[in-house]
């Protein structure tokens, strides 16, 4: 049973969710103010549940272990499978996009990952564990190859020529782009599947009230409004498998 705490209005309230995520990511998570297209996503759906969303920010190796350890009440995962044994999985509430971004003038030729052999390349950290076998082969020998927690830089690279491709999500270049002293043409390659990320509990009873909120977000105008504030577009359609006549879902 959820704790109840008294507001100093006298109605009643559920008690805070400590909501475990990682760390600074913009446009998705931002540190230094707590906001971000992600922790607003997360805020609102936990609202609409009856709660306070209380961020706690770790290192996403960390966020699994944390949860099941008892150290939070919902925690932002990839899920492997839909049946993970003590964790129970909301539906997708958030669409991660990792493109291939190269220099337009350079007018590289990138339709498979086999394609940045011998280049500098420069991904986020964890890309060759995420991305898949052919990725992860294609870099395992590249002595260019190098993946680094600092996308801001990463972007730098790029358009400063130090850096023949970068591999990052889309909405995060984007952001970094927009915010440079050095613009240069590019070329987006779509190599990769989007990644869907989940909210995860220990209680299946706190999942089911954040699908029923998580519902109620994604079919109001705010959903939009929030997604053309962060990435001037709406490029988060998310399969749902309580949408009457959506996609279903799949893991």
């Amino acid at each position: 049973m959820l704790a109840l705490i008294v507001l100093c209005s006298g109605k009643l309230s559920a008690a805070p969710l400590n909501v475990l995520v990682g760390q600074n990511k913009p446009p998705y998570i931002r540190l230094e103010t707590v906001s971000g297209y992600e922790l607003e996503l997360l805020r609102e759906v936990i609202r609409r549940m009856g709660h306070e969303a209380v961020f706690v920010f770790v290192p996403n190796s960390r966020i699994r272990a944390l949860l099941e350890s008892g150290n939070g009440d919902v925690a932002t995962l990839q899920a492997v499978t839909a049946d993970e044994p003590g964790v129970f999985f909301s539906q997708p509430y958030i669409r991660y996009q990792n493109v291939v971004v190269s220099r337009s003038n350079d007018e590289l030729t990138i339709q498979h990952p086999a394609d940045l052999a011998g280049k500098t390349v420069i991904a986020f950290q964890g890309a060759s564990k995420v991305l898949g076998a052919d990725y992860r082969d294609a870099v395992l020998q590249n002595k260019s190859y190098q993946e680094t927690v600092d996308q801001r830089a990463q972007v730098e690279m790029l358009l400063q020529g130090r850096a023949a491709a970068i591999v990052l999500d889309r909405n995060i270049f984007t952001y970094h782009q927009q915010n440079s002293t050095m613009p240069a043409a590019v070329t987006v390659h779509e190599l990769f599947d989007s990644t869907l990320y989940r909210a995860a509990f220990r209680d299946p009873a706190l999942q089911r009230s954040f699908d029923k909120a998580l519902l109620s977000v994604l079919l109001d105008n705010w959903y939009q409004q929030l997604q053309l504030s962060y990435f001037m577009q709406l490029n988060q359609q998310l399969p749902n498998r309580f949408y009457c006549d959506g996609p279903t879902d799949s893991y």
